[in-house]
């Protein structure tokens, strides 16, 4: 029986770990250093990817040749993974393969963008008034008088919740949540898909307890929720209460919210 567990393989800086078009059935995760990803026929890197990161993993999922080539940009310490041992890691860890999924659907919502600016600009090159927004389907003069008056009111930022933020004691640092926004999401910076939480917990994780999109505050009608992310492994609690996935939990002033090991007061503005 062959070994499938992963290994790790170093790669000098200007050095190839695949080409495009090869064949392959592994994906690699960056532990150290900077690698590149290459298209033919584009001079600049389409992406560069840095610890953490990972890629290749559509020879996972499909048989497929590689689509772009990958170099290194320095020396990198790459941690490779074939399907047998794909299969494994994602038992044990469930947060890669909600990563990975992640991914994909920012990749194939790109991807829809790009077509749906290629469809906008071909209607004005032929002198059609273009579609307004990626996927909206234009309604008819009736349609659009009727529907004009279902449209709710604005919620003025001051009615969020009456003005709440987190308050991490330690540190001192607050987090508004009288922002407008009906969703915020709480987490750290996941530098595969460049998300930048719109709450930043990321600085005050020491033990790096925190998923990279680990919950939502959530307006409802005026009243913050607060909501668990698919995905999540250590936990969201409040006031020593963890909350179930998906489950929305009204926020007070006086409230206690855990996210992993990060601890915050919610305090009015």
């Amino acid at each position: 029986m062959s070994d499938s567990r992963p290994v790790f393989v170093d790669v000098a800086a200007g050095h190839f770990v695949f080409r495009e078009g090869d064949s392959g059935s592994e994906m690699y995760i960056i532990e150290s250093g900077s690698v590149e990803v290459l298209r033919a026929g584009r001079g600049d890197p389409v992406a560069v990817l840095g610890a953490g990161d990972f890629f290749g993993e559509m020879a996972i999922l499909e048989d497929q040749p590689r689509f772009a080539s990958v170099r290194a940009k320095s020396a990198a310490r790459l941690l490779k993974v074939d399907r047998a041992a794909f299969a494994g890691m994602l038992k044990e860890n469930f947060e890669i393969a909600v990563r990975i999924m992640r991914k994909l659907v920012s990749r194939l919502r790109r991807t829809e963008e790009q077509l749906s600016e290629a469809e906008r600009a071909l209607a004005q090159a032929r002198g059609q008034a273009p579609v307004s927004a990626p996927g909206a389907v234009r309604p008819g003069p009736v349609a659009a008088v009727a529907a004009a008056p279902k449209r709710p009111a604005p919620v003025a930022a001051e009615a969020l919740g009456k003005t709440l933020k987190l308050v991490h004691a330690d540190s001192g640092s607050e987090f508004s949540l009288a922002t407008g926004r009906t969703e915020m999401l709480v987490g750290r910076p996941d530098p595969v898909t460049g998300l930048l939480p719109d709450i930043n917990l990321g600085p005050l994780d020491q033990s790096r307890s925190l998923s990279r999109r680990h919950a939502k505050v959530v307006d409802e009608g005026g009243i913050l929720f607060l909501r668990e992310e698919v995905g999540t492994t250590n936990g969201t609690f409040v006031n020593g209460e963890r909350l179930q996935t998906g489950q929305a939990r009204p926020l007070a002033p006086g409230d206690l919210v855990r996210f992993g090991s990060v601890e915050l007061r919610v305090e009015a503005l």
